[in-house]
């Protein structure tokens, strides 16, 4: 199986052409409206009100949003998310252009947005092992994730364009539109069998509170040890990751390197250069390693780069080290999204992604406080060489514990069951 035969799959290709689009329109508007807010207050505090309502709603409701996108048919969950957010932005660029806009509504509006994302992300990683084989759900991962990373990084450069040219309006309603865009790819996506089959005796599938199906779920994941040891594996990773990453590569830039936004900006571009290499490697390395021996080596990877980039490097090398830390990135992440594909039953199959991602969320956010604070008593490359070490011992002792581990591929009739 190629990336060219998986693009073949029409239900696949639907989904993944809305989402290339909406990624775009999501990329121009992370970057607009930031800057939109900016210039509206001139106030670093409203800067700081709106990171915390895009982030806060997803970790208050993204358990009982996946719990939710397992009761309700999974492609309607997502055609009503992506009409509210087309609807939510749409507003925003009407009160922008009467110039009547604050940030108030903006902040408004980001809780909306992250509110509906959280019930739209679960549903849509919900749909791949409905519509794909086992043997395509971490090609399929690799690829949407990979043309996300692409997206992200083109869809920034327009935005900083549009908003430096004054085109707000355009950033807002261009964002609106790819919203209603992946909307039209979903209405002729077809029925999945979750959506056209009636639950199995069972599944208790709908039936219950949503604490006892989020109970349920978290139970699912438990008796799965691979599945639980893999996402603890990689929280902790991203409590100690992530604030490298978001604190320290931009101290790494100009404390270290002497450089200003140019180098920063050159890592980062290394770093996603990095996470893309990763998605086109993934299926070779999936043939040699099981998906959580994959997770194991990559925060391997990430330990050792980190304690590289800990001695100074040169630009060059840095440059270099930088995009191998990306390359392990998707490899601490990837193989565990789909490894819950492949493991959990389907009608509790958005309630364990939401494990996963608010776990992942709520990590990163926690290793970013705590980065930013050890970064503010401790220089940089000793912070670097302490979190390397720190993944280095978590990748041996995973690895160690993992011998004997197979690839956990069962049949989709053992997973609808």
């Amino acid at each position: 199986m190629s990336y060219r035969e998986l693009l073949r799959h029409r239900g696949y290709s639907l989904l993944f052409s809305g989402q290339v689009l909406s990624q775009v329109g999501d990329a121009v508007y992370e970057v607009g409206i930031v800057w939109l807010v900016y210039r509206l207050t001139g106030s670093a505090a409203a800067l700081g009100w709106l990171a915390f309502c895009q982030s806060v709603p997803y970790l208050v409701c993204g358990l009982l949003a996946g719990a939710l996108a397992d009761r309700w048919n999974r492609r309607t969950t997502m055609l009503v998310s992506d009409l509210v957010r087309a609807a939510a932005v749409a507003y925003l660029a009407v009160r922008y252009a009467t110039g009547n806009l604050t940030a108030v509504e903006v902040c408004a509006v980001a809780v909306v947005l992250t509110t509906a994302r959280s019930f739209f992300h679960p549903a849509m990683r919900a749909l791949y092992p409905e519509m794909l084989g086992q043997e395509q759900l971490l090609l399929a991962n690799s690829l949407s994730e990979g043309s996300k990373r692409i997206c992200k990084v083109g869809g920034m450069m327009l935005g900083g364009v549009l908003m430096a040219q004054a085109q707000a309006d355009v950033v807002l309603w261009g964002n609106a539109a790819s919203f209603l865009l992946s909307f039209v790819t979903l209405l002729a996506l077809k029925k999945t069998a979750q959506q056209t089959e009636s639950v199995k005796p069972g599944n208790s599938r709908g039936t219950g509170s949503l604490f006892q199906e989020i109970r349920s779920a978290f139970g699912e994941v438990y008796r799965r040890r691979q599945v639980l040891f893999a996402i603890a594996m990689s929280s902790f990773g991203l409590v100690v990751s992530a604030g490298l990453i978001k604190v320290g590569l931009p101290l790494l830039a100009g404390n270290v390197l002497h450089g200003e936004g140019d180098v920063y900006g050159l890592l980062m571009a290394c770093f996603s250069i990095g996470m893309f290499l990763s998605t086109a490697s993934m299926k070779k390395l999936a043939a040699r390693l099981s998906l959580v021996q994959l997770v194991a080596v990559g925060w391997l990877l990430y330990g050792a780069m980190f304690v590289a980039l800990s001695f100074a490097p040169p630009l060059t090398l840095a440059c270099v080290l930088v995009g191998a830390t990306g390359f392990a990135h998707f490899l601490t992440d990837i193989p565990v999204t789909t490894l819950i594909q492949q493991t959990m039953p389907l009608h509790r199959m958005s309630a364990c992604q939401s494990i996963w991602a608010t776990a992942s969320f709520g990590s990163e956010s926690l290793g970013v406080i705590l980065g930013g604070a050890v970064l503010g008593v401790a220089t940089v490359g000793l912070t670097f060489a302490a979190a390397g070490a720190l993944l280095l011992s978590l990748g041996v002792v995973s690895v160690r514990k993992l011998r004997g581990f197979g690839q956990n591929v069962l049949d989709r009739q053992s997973l609808s069951e």
